[in-house]
């Protein structure tokens, strides 16, 4: 049972790191609108990388490899909010790559068209905020209610095997790059 504890509460904690990402960003957006000269193309491009980093690279894959089969395995009473979840990611999918690449043609031709830019990067953040809202009110619970003891030890297993590797993946990367102030003397 703790590590079905773990597991929720692993995705809670990850969905909370994910939606201050989006507010960070939109907040950034927000603060800029009408005077996207003072936008700094660079910060937004390492916002974006941080927020896909965490949601796309840690967060989606929990959801989608270990929670999602489980919830499809326990019920097929969740098909329709599976379905739309698979929705929500293929959209979210398909505008992050609209705006990696409208974001590169900004880099490369230095084009004033910053508020499209903006505008597409809200819509990506909103259609994150949809996707975290319905997982946290309805995919959670419906888990919570339909997966077995065992296929939860399991999951919570696997999230716990997949932080400890990131962990150790980022001591060792904390550890090989060293710090500039270490470079100068």
């Amino acid at each position: 049972m703790l590590t079905a504890t773990y597991a929720v509460l692993s995705l809670s904690v990850e969905q909370d790191a994910e939606r201050s990402f989006i507010f960070r960003i939109l907040e950034y957006l927000r603060q800029h609108a009408g005077q996207t000269e003072k936008i700094d193309p660079a910060c937004l491009a390492s916002q974006l990388n941080q927020l896909t980093q965490f949601a796309e690279a840690r967060h989606q894959p929990k959801i989608e490899n270990c929670l999602i089969p489980a919830v499809r395995r326990a019920t097929s009473d969740a098909d329709a909010l599976l379905a739309d979840l698979e929705a929500l990611r293929r959209v979210g999918g398909n505008m992050l790559r609209a705006v990696r690449k409208y974001m590169r043609t900004l880099f490369q031709r230095g084009a004033p068209r910053m508020e499209r830019l903006c505008r597409m990067m809200e819509l990506y953040c909103h259609n994150l905020l949809m996707r975290l809202a319905k997982e946290e009110q309805e995919l959670l619970p419906l888990a919570q209610r339909v997966i077995s003891r065992d296929a939860w030890f399991k999951i919570g297993s696997t999230f716990l095997s997949q932080d400890a590797s990131r962990e150790a993946g980022s001591a060792v990367a904390a550890v090989a790059i060293p710090e500039p102030a270490m470079i100068m003397n």
